[in-house]
């Protein structure tokens, strides 16, 4: 604890300290988001919660121009005392059931830029083909080969390189726009074994629609989400939800920003700009994937892009 038992005392004895607390215990929160459920404005919310940074009671974290303050976990009766009050205040002014409005108000913009962005220029060119046809030599490197699963697929971009290498591939993308795209490419690139799905990689009928259509009944052997986690309103639950997917043995592979201050990229669908590497081994960890690996590709690709990867217990 990083104040006196006196100051904690004073620190805690405010109601609107509480409702901060309670609220940032539910979920990281940006500071806009915590002026939006409490009614406040923005400089309000960073001088209330500026105290409780300083007590070592509120974590955080900038994300491009962004401020997320975070609860700290701390084993400390007084402060679940707290704790406890503060939801008992935010549940009767409504704020706490409101944070679940907030996080799907994340991905809004994102849904829409998707639904309504252009088609990438120059996917899917037949330049590609020379390099995909010697693809099948490395199927023996790969210990099971019956189910791939690209989650956000957007106009299949990786699926003529799973196509080859797995028995079945199924890709996933949120976006009916984007799907009806990628069907047509894949009429063009005859990939008789690839099949689409319209949803997103929590729906919780998809582990079973992947074994009705996909044959995957234990699972799959590899689920990607190339360029998708920093799309995700709650990256910990979507690479969670993709574990999910995933059989006994199966891997999952991230493909992501590093962390960066672009904040142009809002305006394309981006929610999250990039994850520090410590950040998403932590996500692995919490999905309880084994032998994971994080570590920057040598790429042209600004910003500049990450690969993690992990086996399901």
């Amino acid at each position: 604890m990083a104040v006196s038992r006196a100051d904690l005392f004073r620190l805690l004895g405010d109601e609107d300290r509480l409702r901060l607390l309670a609220l940032c215990a539910e979920e990281e929160l940006t500071v806009g988001e915590l002026a939006q459920l409490l009614g406040e404005s923005q400089p309000q919310v960073t001088k209330k919660s500026q105290p409780l940074r300083e007590g070592g009671l509120l974590a955080a974290r900038k994300d491009g121009t962004r401020t997320l303050l975070k609860t700290q976990v701390v084993d400390d009766r007084v402060v679940e005392a707290a704790l406890e009050e503060g939801r008992v205040l935010c549940g009767k002014d409504g704020s706490l059931a409101r944070i679940a409005v907030i996080v799907a108000q994340r991905d809004e913009m994102s849904r829409q830029f998707f639904d309504h962005c252009p088609d990438a220029p120059g996917a899917g060119d037949a330049g590609v083909h020379e390099l995909l046809s010697w693809l099948p030599i490395l199927a023996p490197l790969l210990p099971r080969r019956e189910l791939a699963v690209d989650v956000g697929t957007g106009e299949g971009t990786l699926l003529p390189l799973l196509s080859p290498l797995y028995e079945r591939v199924m890709g996933i993308d949120r976006s009916p726009a984007r799907l009806a795209r990628c069907a047509a490419r894949l009429a063009a690139w005859g990939l008789p074994n690839v099949r689409l799905r319209e949803g997103d990689v929590e729906d919780p009928g998809l582990a079973q629609d992947l074994a009705s259509r996909g044959g995957g009944a234990q699972g799959a052997d590899l689920v990607v989400m190339a360029r998708v986690v920093h799309h995700a309103a709650r990256p910990a639950d979507a690479i969670a939800a993709a574990t999910r997917l995933l059989r006994a043995g199966g891997s999952l592979v991230v493909v992501d920003y590093l962390a960066h201050d672009d904040e142009a990229l809002r305006a394309e669908g981006d929610i999250w700009l990039g994850f520090e590497p410590a950040r998403l081994r932590t996500w692995f960890e919490g999905a309880r994937l084994d032998a994971i690996e994080v570590y920057p590709l040598p790429t042209p690709q600004r910003p500049a892009l990450q690969l993690a990867f992990g086996h399901k217990r």
